[in-house]
Order: C-alpha cells, then sequence, then structure tokens
C-alpha cells in the first residue's frame, strides 16, 4: 500500500499543466485581437482622415454663382435658376433652399434626382422644377441656397439677381438715386405714426409731423414710411396694393423681415398714378395688401439693429398707344435703416 502511494505522488499533476496551457494560448489569443483591433482602428483612422482632408482639398477649389433667375410672364414665379461653376473643379448641385421674410429655410429638393446637375469648371447650368415646373414663388426680399454635394453654397436676394445691385448715377448726386424708371429722393424719406386699425397719422400717442426715416427709435409703434420719387420714365406708370417696402435686419435678433404695403391714393382701383417728371411720395402702411382681409398696421422692431431696405413695386407702364405693360421691379437702398 505504501508503495502504491508513493508512486501515485510522484506521477505529474497533468489536469494542473493542461489548465496553464489553455490560459495561456487565450492570453496569447486575446493579446493579438486587442492588436488587431488597434491597428484595424489605426488604419480606419487614417483612411478616414485622408478621405476628409481629400473632400476639404476638393471643396476649397468650388466656387459657384448664383447668375440668373427665369421669371414667368407676371414675374410672379421662378421658373429656373442659372449657376455657375467659376471654380476649379466639377460640383453638383444637390440641394436649392429659399429663406423668406420669417428667416425660415424652406427646402425645395434635391435637383440631381430629376436631372443631371453636374457643372464643369467655367461652365453653366440651367436648373428647372421637376417636369418643368416653377421652382418657387419670386419673393424679391428672400433668399436662395444653391449647395453642391461637398457643401458650398451660393446665396443671394432673389430680387437683386433678377434686377441687379444699384449703381450710382454718373455724375453721383448723393441726395438722388436713379435705378429703371425711378429717381429716388434719399433726402426725402420719412416714418410716422399711425393707428393700429385704422392707419389714421398720428397715432396714440399723437405724432404731428413726419420724421426723417434713417434713424428710427425701437418700440415705436405701428407706422407708416414715405418714400419720395420722380418718375424719370417716358411713359406714366401705375403701381397696385402688391407694391411694398421691406425691411431685412443684418443681425439677430431681429430674425423676421418687416413689410408694409402700399397704401393707395385711388381707393377704388387700389393703385397710384406716377405721371412723368412729377415728383410723388408713396406711402406704405399695411402688413397685408389692402382689402385682403384682415390687413393691419405694421410694427418696428423692439430691439436695436441696422436693417437693409427694399422698395418692390408691381404695376403697369402706360403705353403711347393706349396699351398697357406689365412692370415689376426691386429697388434695393444703397443706405440701411437704423434702429436705435
Amino acid at each position: 500500500m505504501r508503495e502504491i502511494n508513493v508512486k501515485r505522488k510522484l506521477l505529474p499533476n497533468r489536469r494542473g499543466v493542461s489548465t496553464v496551457m489553455i490560459a495561456s494560448m487565450f492570453l496569447i489569443i486575446l493579446t493579438f485581437s486587442v492588436l488587431a483591433l488597434l491597428l484595424s482602428g489605426y488604419f480606419g483612422y487614417n483612411l478616414a482622415i485622408n478621405e476628409q482632408m481629400k473632400i476639404e482639398q476638393e471643396r476649397a477649389q468650388e466656387k459657384i454663382i448664383l447668375s440668373q433667375l427665369g421669371l414667368d410672364v407676371n414675374a410672379t414665379v421662378i421658373n429656373y435658376v442659372r449657376v455657375n461653376n467659376t471654380g476649379t473643379i466639377t460640383v453638383k448641385i444637390r440641394a436649392i433652399y429659399e429663406t423668406n421674410r420669417t428667416m425660415t429655410g424652406v427646402f425645395l429638393g434635391d435637383p440631381s434626382t430629376w436631372m443631371d446637375t453636374y457643372i464643369e469648371p467655367n461652365e453653366d447650368l440651367v436648373i428647372w422644377g421637376q417636369n418643368y415646373t416653377a421652382l418657387t414663388r419670386f419673393r424679391p426680399s428672400a433668399k436662395l441656397t444653391l449647395v453642391t454635394e461637398r457643401g458650398t453654397k451660393t446665396t443671394d436676394f432673389e430680387g437683386l439677381v433678377v434686377y441687379g445691385r444699384p449703381k450710382p448715377p454718373n455724375p453721383y448726386e448723393p441726395s438722388k438715386y436713379y435705378i429703371g424708371p425711378f429717381e429716388l429722393w434719399f433726402t426725402a424719406f420719412y416714418y410716422r405714426r399711425i393707428d393700429q386699425f385704422t392707419g389714421a397719422l398720428g397715432g396714440t400717442p399723437y405724432d404731428p409731423v413726419w420724421h426723417d426715416g434713417w434713424n428710427i427709435t425701437r418700440n415705436y409703434g405701428y407706422i407708416a414710411w414715405n418714400i419720395t420719387v420722380r418718375n424719370i420714365d417716358n411713359r406714366a406708370i401705375t403701381i397696385n396694393k402688391f407694391s411694398s417696402f421691406t425691411v431685412v435686419p443684418n443681425e439677430s435678433p431681429p430674425s423676421n423681415d418687416q413689410t408694409w404695403y402700399l397704401e393707395p391714393k385711388n381707393q377704388t382701383t387700389n393703385t397710384q398714378t406716377l405721371v412723368t417728371g412729377q415728383l410723388d411720395h408713396i406711402v406704405y402702411k399695411w402688413d397685408k395688401p389692402k382689402w385682403e382681409g384682415g390687413f393691419k398696421a405694421q410694427q418696428i422692431y423692439a430691439v436695436p439693429t441696422r436693417c437693409l431696405v427694399f422698395l418692390t413695386f408691381y404695376g403697369v407702364f402706360h403705353e403711347h398707344d393706349g396699351t398697357t405693360t406689365v412692370y415689376a421691379q426691386t429697388i434695393p437702398f444703397e443706405a440701411a435703416i437704423t434702429v436705435i
């Protein structure tokens, strides 16, 4: 019995050796797995960085310009836009947005889903609405934005694209400003408090006079704007109730445009006729075109800001043969209104 027990003690513990070997192999496999994951992550990270750097380098070569808007005969809707590629790389247009009066961005669509929107360098592209339908309504004070696949943007006011930026006359006269058929008088631009519902001049508290329009106190209340123009065309012009005066803040807050619509001199036809060579005052009072329903006076901003100014005229030219021709124009002011 003693001999057998001794032999048993001398035999190796095979179970213990096997457990150690398995544990060692597991640690080796785990180590190599972790290394493999680290190497994979490292190379994946480098690949992602290189791809991002490539995209940024390509984006730096992109430059697009919104160069033209195609309007319908009544100048009420945008049928197409023209985009110029002035960069050094091919671009693809992937989105069109419109920022309206309330500064809300509206997605108009991805034109690449209904047409080929690649543009080679130094080429341009005309983008129509899907199935040649209208892209959007024409709003001179709204901004139109086009975006490429790499994220490059071009943005501009619709009115400026259609009617162009103002150029000072030659010789330049600071008190006068010529654009299209009108001569604007900067020294005769005014505002005045009015009644919220009736539009009566004076308002509450009573305001007895017109004030210089380039500076206005914040929270001044419900106001009317008064601009002075001369029709320098050889035809009379009649503007209608859709003609408007829009201020666009340069900063936020405020975050919304404000538009005042025409107070027509002819209350029967809701129009105002501007005779050739005659100096006229055009007054804007309402938040909607008059007699559209629910119209009321418009307030000035409650916070200090500087604002761009856009005049939009809709109406007709009176031709010498007795016919009329449709007239529409947006005039951006050179100077800005300061709300203090």
